[in-house]
C-alpha cells in the first residue's frame, strides 16, 4: 500500500515536552516546530509549577536556553506558520496535539484542528510503531533502513524530536513508500 499525502507540501512537524501525562495539570515546557523546508522553530516556555518525577530525571536537565510566556510563544508560532494553516504531524500525536490546545485554546490552533498521527500512518504501513518505542534495538534496526543516523539525536529533546518525525517522513517518502 502506498499513501499519498492529502496536502504533501502543507505540512508541519511538532513535538513537545510537558510537566506530566495528566493533562489537567500538565503544561508544555519545550515545543518545536519543523516545516518540510526545514525551518525551524524551537522554543521553552516558563513554568514554576509542579512536574512528574520522570520529568524531572529527563526533561528538565535538556532546557538550556532562554524560556518564553506561553503569550510569546503563541506569538512567535503564529509568526513561523504564518496564515497558511498547514496539517501538524506528530509521533503519536495525543499529548502534542492536547497541550497545543490548552496553550492556545479550543478552536484558536495556528495549524488545522486535525493532526496527523505518524504512528498510524506507519501501523498503515505495516511497520509496528509500539516497536519504536519498546526497544532501543527495534528503533536503531528501522532507523538505520532508512539511512538515519540516531546518534545524531537527542531523545526527549523536542527539537530533536520534531527533526527526527520530519526526517524519517522524508526517508519514507524517498523510498517511495509514502
Amino acid at each position: 500500500m502506498q499513501l499519498k499525502p492529502y496536502e504533501p507540501d502543507n505540512l508541519i512537524f511538532i513535538d513537545t515536552e510537558f510537566t506530566s501525562l495528566e493533562p489537567a495539570t500538565g503544561q508544555i515546557l519545550s515545543l518545536a516546530m519543523i516545516k518540510l523546508t526545514g525551518e525551524e522553530l524551537y522554543l521553552e516556555l516558563e513554568y514554576d509549577g509542579v512536574v512528574d518525577p520522570w520529568v524531572k530525571r529527563h526533561i528538565l536537565p535538556t532546557l538550556t536556553n532562554p524560556k518564553v510566556t506561553v503569550h510569546e510563544a503563541c506569538r512567535q508560532i503564529r509568526d513561523f506558520l504564518g496564515p497558511k494553516m498547514p496539517f501538524a504531524v506528530a509521533y503519536v500525536d495525543n499529548y502534542d496535539s492536547l497541550y497545543f490546545v490548552k496553550m492556545f485554546g479550543a478552536g484558536k490552533l495556528p495549524f488545522k484542528w486535525m493532526t496527523i498521527d505518524f504512528s498510524s500512518i506507519l501501523f498503515a504501513n505495516g511497520i509496528n510503531p509500539t516497536k519504536l518505542l519498546a526497544t532501543e534495538s527495534g528503533a536503531k534496526t528501522f532507523y538505520k533502513s532508512l539511512g538515519i543516523d540516531v546518534t545524531k539525536y537527542q531523545q526527549h529533546y523536542a527539537l530533536d524530536d520534531a527533526r527526527m518525525i520530519r526526517d524519517v517522513w522524508l526517508a519514507i517518502v524517498k523510498k517511495g513508500k509514502m
